[in-house]
């Protein structure tokens, strides 16, 4: 390829008038030094939940008058931040007046559900294109059925089936002479359904343009600053960090979505997290040649569940099994996993709103069962044997009835604890970042 692509992806707080223009400011920039930007968009914030929420409405109330109401208010959210739309829009528009009345008929379909919830994306794309071409920089919306973006037929949480995908999408961007401007989350199968990437699908969509245009960089844009050391509104001596290492990014789980790592990893291409108000204040993921020893960040999880359950006569994997399938059904994802010679703890985190249906089962399903709510502390980073025991000494000073500590392992990029929820989150974040990244 002779051109030198840079990504950009912007996240739905990205898409607001004020953030716009630092947009267009950031790839002017790359086009002067030359390379060839490339866009990937979310949808405008909140539009892909309110998308969700109406076709729970639709169920209920399936009248064409709110069907036409809804899509006046969505276009209206997209003026309102755009201004000028495009005829595209409307025609957008127009066919998902028909896709939501056909989901009307059949709301069981996941398919339909799915192709609704892409609209999102397809709507930001059009409006994003349009700015940046009345803004004097030509660009060209792009849907992933344009090109084909082809994945497995996993609906809800499909896998990009790279070879071929890659082959359509360099041939497709061969054609276009100005800035592409891709919606992101979203794929088609093989059969021709859409599909959707999952949870931060946008972040995949843009990592593996990344790699199959064997770009310069991804760069991921941020309204903020860019990975903080802490949460900084909890830790006033959270620092930015530097660089972090595909590993580390994978283990820390909350910078990209850990699908999106495994593209970025396969042709080294770096990746920034950076801010669009200062282009300096960024972190650069990139492949370390030799590992750099201690801590990078520390964050947690709050208000987690934790699940303890007698073994009785089955064997720990057994009860592992059954778990983990209601947690499948039930879209709750599992967190953590442990056992000792008694009891099985599976930690679970609320990702779909169904745990209290989940709880309810698991509680029918096995009569010796206790649930927690829990907080989970996390350090990534490359530890040692040492660094293991000063963190659970650690935790222990903070709470001598922690549930559970770190384990030493070989290549030890994570350490986690678990506490009770009574515990003070704040507190333990602080003490724990002074303790391994703010050392006096």
């Amino acid at each position: 390829m002779s051109k030198e692509y840079i990504v950009n992806k912007c996240g739905g707080g990205i898409m607001v008038p004020t953030l716009l223009p630092l947009v267009k400011k950031a790839l002017a920039h790359q086009m002067r030094l030359g390379y060839a930007p490339i866009v990937v968009v979310s949808a405008v914030k909140d539009v892909t939940d309110t998308l969700i929420g109406f076709l729970v409405k639709t169920k209920q109330d399936p009248t064409a008058q709110n069907i036409t109401n809804f899509i006046a208010q969505l276009r209206d959210t997209h003026e309102q931040l755009f201004g000028t739309l495009g005829e595209s829009f409307d025609a957008v528009l127009k066919n998902l007046t028909k896709d939501i009345e056909a989901y009307a008929r059949q709301s069981d379909s996941i398919e339909l559900e799915a192709k609704i919830i892409s609209y999102g994306e397809k709507l930001s794309a059009l409006c994003a294109a349009e700015y940046l071409s009345e803004a004097g920089t030509p660009a060209t919306p792009v849907f992933a059925e344009n090109i084909p973006l082809l994945t497995d037929a996993v609906i809800k949480d499909a896998n990009i089936l790279y070879d071929q995908s890659e082959k359509n999408l360099q041939k497709y961007l061969s054609k276009i002479n100005s800035i592409p401007v891709i919606a992101g989350f979203t794929g088609v199968s093989p059969a021709g359904a859409v599909t959707l990437l999952g949870r931060g699908g946008t972040d995949t969509t843009a990592c593996f343009v990344g790699a199959a245009m064997r770009a310069r960089r991804v760069v991921l844009w941020k309204d903020v600053g860019a990975v903080y050391s802490a949460d900084p509104k909890l830790v006033k001596e959270a620092r930015t960090i530097p660089f972090l290492s595909y590993d580390e990014v994978e283990e820390a789980g909350k910078i990209i979505q850990g699908k999106a790592v495994r593209y970025l990893r396969q042709y080294k291409i770096e990746a920034e997290v950076a801010s669009l108000k200062n282009f300096k204040d960024k972190t650069t993921i990139r492949e370390l040649k030799k590992a750099i020893p201690g801590a990078r960040l520390v964050s947690f999880k709050k208000s987690l569940t934790l699940f303890s359950l007698s073994q009785g006569d089955a064997r720990g994997y057994e009860r592992l099994s059954e778990v983990s399938d209601l947690c499948a059904r039930y879209k709750v994802n599992v967190v953590l996993i442990w056992n000792d010679p008694t009891n099985l703890h599976v930690v679970v985190e609320d990702t779909s709103g169904l745990l209290p249906e989940l709880t309810a089962e698991v509680a029918a399903r096995f009569p010796h069962i206790e649930s927690t709510t829990v907080h989970m502390i996390t350090i990534v980073g490359d530890f040692n044997w040492k660094d293991v025991n000063i963190f659970n000494q650690t935790l222990h000073k903070l709470d001598a009835k922690a549930l559970m500590g770190a384990c030493p392992y070989p290549k030890c990029l994570r350490m986690e604890g678990i506490v009770v929820a009574k515990n003070d989150v704040a507190s333990l974040l602080r003490a724990m970042h002074k303790v391994f990244i703010f050392k006096k």
